[in-house]
Formats: structure tokens, sequence, C-alpha cells
């Protein structure tokens, strides 16, 4: 296999991988626990009920759950700036791309958990007796 063949492979196995990683992880929670900013703030402001944190709590779950897929598929991205290329960009502008990426991972990483906290929290109401 030449060089050139070598890199288009790799090229795409990033893709791959960058689309399998994202959809694995968006598999948990349903889109449908996610609620507009409005019923968020209304249920936030006026939750009083075991089931209102619940949905509360499926809601941070679900967006704990898209901030990891975002991270995983920033994470491939970076991986792949991080490669060998073929083609023409700017110099020096792959290592940029890739610390973008790096720091996207790791701020949504950051809001994943504090999402999943948030999560926790709710659930804990939810199940007091």
């Amino acid at each position: 296999m030449t060089t050139y063949s070598s890199r288009i492979v790799v090229g795409f196995s990033a893709i791959a991988l960058a689309v399998s990683v994202a959809a694995f992880a968006a598999q948990e929670p349903k889109s449908t626990d996610l609620l507009t900013s409005k019923q968020v703030q209304e249920l936030i402001a006026n939750a009083d009920t075991p089931a209102d944190h619940a949905k509360l709590q499926k809601h941070f779950l679900a967006v704990a759950a898209k901030y990891d897929a975002e991270a995983a598929e920033h994470a491939a991205l970076s991986q792949a700036y991080k490669k060998p290329h073929v083609g023409r960009l700017m110099p020096g502008s792959r290592p940029k791309q890739a610390a973008h990426c790096d720091q996207l991972t790791q701020t949504l990483r950051d809001a994943a958990k504090g999402a999943r906290e948030l999560a926790s929290e709710h659930g804990q109401v939810a199940t007091a007796k």
C-alpha cells in the first residue's frame, strides 16, 4: 500500500471512529427527555413534586449524554488532526486545530460532569421520602 493510500485509509478510519463513538454515546437517554430552556426554568422555579424533579433528572442526564457525544466527536477530530496530512493547509494550522478540539473535548466533558451532578441532586430529591 502506498503512503498516499495509507493516509486515506487512516483519514477515513478516524471519521468512522468519530461517527461510531458519537452514535454509541448518544444512545443512552432519549431525546424526548430534553426539555426546552423555558420548561427547565419553570421547573427549577416551581418544582415541588418528585415527578418534577424526576423530569429535571432525566433532562440533565440527556444533556450530559449529548455533551459526552460531542466530546467524543471532538476527541476523534483531534486525533485526526494529529495524523500526518496529505493536502494543503496553512503551515502550522493542524496543531492549532488539534489543540482547539482538545480544549472543546475537555470543556464538554466538564459540562457533562456538571449536568450529571445536577441530575443526581434532582434524583435524590425525587426519591426522598
